[in-house]
C-alpha cells in the first residue's frame, strides 16, 4: 500500500485535529493507504530559553526530513493551525527539497489573527508557506476567498470535518458518568465541551448559571475540556468556590476521547459560545446525537447551524445571550426535539465520514 505521512498532534488527543486524523485513518482510505503520523509535539517541560526551544525544533525537522527524503511516502498531509504555521512552512520547505508532495490541511480559526493583524514576518512567512503546498484544504469558502487573494493560482478547495457515525452510548455508561456528576435523572443538563477558557467561553458560562437558577434550579451544566492556558480549570472552579455555584456547575476537565460519548447522551442540549472557531469537531458530535445546539455564529458555524432550524445564535460574550436560550429550550421541549431532529439530518447529509472520503481519495490520487 502507498504511505502517507501526516504531520499534526498526538495523544494525548485533545481537540479537533487529531480527531479529524482519527477518523481519516480509520476510514476505508485505511484499505489503500499506510497513515503514519510524525508528532507536533508541543515543547518538552525542560525545554526553556531561546536556544533550547530552538534546539528541540531544529532537531525535529531534521528527524522530519530524514523520513521524507527516504522517497517512502506518496504525500505529506499537514495539519495546519494558526499557531503554528512557521513549523508548517518549514515542513512544506523540507518535503520540497526531498521532492514529496504536500497537502497543507488548514484549520486555522480567526483570519485577523492569521494574517491581517500579524506581523510583516509572520505575514510573509505565511504567504511563502500558501505556495509551497502543492494543494490546500479549508473548513468553508471564505477562507478560500481570501488565500487567492494572497495566491491567486493556490489550488485551495473545501472539506468539511467529518465524524464517522457511531452507535448511541449504551445506558449503563451514560448512568455511571450521570453518578460521577452527581447528577439526577431530574436535572436538565448543559454540556459545553472544548479547551477551557476565555476563547470559548467559559467565563461567560459562569456568568450566565446565577441567571439560569434564579429561573430553573433544576438546570445542571457541565464543563468538559482541557485547559486552553494552564490554570483556567483551577481559576474556574475558584469563581464556582467563590460564587457558591458548586450545586449547579460541574467542571470535569479532560478526559480521553473513548470517554466522551456518555456526556452527550446525558445532555439535553449542547453550548458553545465561542468567541472564535474553525469547524468545531464537537459541534459536529452534538449533531449526531441530535442534540438542541447553541453556539455563536463565528468560523465556519454559519455554514453549519441554520439559525432557529438546527440550532440558535448567541452574541460572542454575552452572558444574559446564554442564559435566555438555555430558558427558551429548556421550556420548549417540542422545539428542543425539533432543533434536535434537524441537527441531525445535517450531520447524516454534510458531515458523516463517508461523504467527505471520496473527496479526500481523489485529492489523494490526484498528488
Amino acid at each position: 500500500m502507498q504511505r502517507v505521512l501526516v504531520v499534526g498532534p498526538v495523544p494525548p488527543p485533545r481537540g479537533g485535529v487529531f480527531s479529524l486524523m482519527q477518523n481519516i485513518a480509520n476510514s476505508d482510505l485505511s484499505k489503500e493507504y499506510t497513515f503514519e503520523i510524525f508528532a507536533r509535539t508541543d515543547l518538552p517541560a525542560n525545554a526553556k530559553g531561546f536556544i533550547k526551544r530552538n534546539l528541540f525544533r531544529g532537531k525535529r525537522f531534521i528527524r522530519f526530513f530524514n523520513r521524507v527524503r527516504t522517497g517512502n511516502y506518496r504525500l505529506v498531509h499537514i495539519h495546519s493551525a494558526d499557531a503554528n504555521f512557521f513549523g508548517s512552512a518549514v515542513f512544506m520547505l523540507l518535503s520540497r527539497l526531498a521532492a514529496t508532495k504536500t497537502l497543507l490541511h488548514m484549520h486555522e480559526t480567526n483570519w485577523d489573527r492569521f494574517y491581517r493583524n500579524a506581523s510583516w514576518f509572520d505575514r510573509f512567512c505565511k504567504r511563502i508557506g500558501l505556495a509551497l503546498a502543492n494543494k490546500i484544504v479549508v473548513l468553508h469558502q471564505s477562507r478560500v476567498d481570501q488565500i487567492r487573494k494572497l495566491r491567486p493560482h493556490a489550488d485551495v478547495r473545501v472539506l468539511r470535518n467529518l465524524v464517522p457515525a457511531l452507535p448511541s452510548p449504551a445506558p449503563d455508561a451514560v448512568e455511571k458518568v450521570r453518578a460521577s456528576l452527581s447528577l439526577t435523572k431530574e436535572n436538565f443538563v448543559v454540556l459545553a465541551i472544548g479547551w477551557l477558557g476565555a476563547n470559548k467561553g467559559s467565563y461567560e458560562i459562569l456568568k450566565a448559571v446565577p441567571k439560569v437558577i434564579s429561573k430553573d434550579d433544576s438546570i445542571r451544566f457541565v464543563l468538559l475540556g482541557a485547559d486552553e492556558q494552564p490554570g483556567n480549570k483551577a481559576r474556574l472552579n475558584a469563581i464556582v468556590e467563590k460564587e457558591g455555584l458548586g450545586r449547579w456547575i460541574r467542571i470535569r476537565g479532560e478526559v480521553q476521547r473513548h470517554e466522551v460519548p456518555p456526556f452527550y447522551g446525558l445532555a439535553d442540549i449542547f453550548l458553545l459560545p465561542s468567541f472564535a472557531e474553525g469547524m468545531p469537531m464537537t459541534i459536529i458530535e452534538a449533531m449526531q446525537r441530535s442534540l438542541p445546539i447553541i453556539s455563536t455564529p463565528v468560523g465556519a458555524i454559519p455554514d453549519m447551524i441554520q439559525h432557529g432550524v438546527s440550532g440558535l445564535f448567541i452574541r460572542p460574550g454575552s452572558a444574559d445571550a446564554i442564559a435566555e436560550s438555555v430558558l427558551f429550550l429548556k421550556r420548549d421541549e417540542a422545539l428542543r426535539q425539533k432543533l434536535g431532529q434537524a441537527a441531525r439530518k445535517t450531520f447524516e447529509e454534510k458531515f458523516e465520514v463517508s461523504k467527505g472520503i471520496e473527496e479526500i481519495r481523489a485529492l489523494y490520487d490526484s498528488m
